[in-house]
């Protein structure tokens, strides 16, 4: 994956969390599996800029 696609992975991802977080909540269990992917997802970023 690109760098470029990551970080529009991260931007689709983010925003799924915060509807998710306003339909059902901030601690329901989708809103919180969405966003430990998110946490993944910007530690790969943060990895690949590293690397750069």
């Amino acid at each position: 994956m690109s760098r470029r696609e990551l970080v529009e992975k991260i931007e689709e991802t983010r925003e799924h969390m915060i509807r998710l977080g306003l339909e059902e909540g901030l601690v329901s269990n989708n809103t919180i599996v969405v966003s430990q992917i998110l946490d993944q997802l910007l530690n790969k970023l943060d990895k690949i800029s590293l690397e750069h």
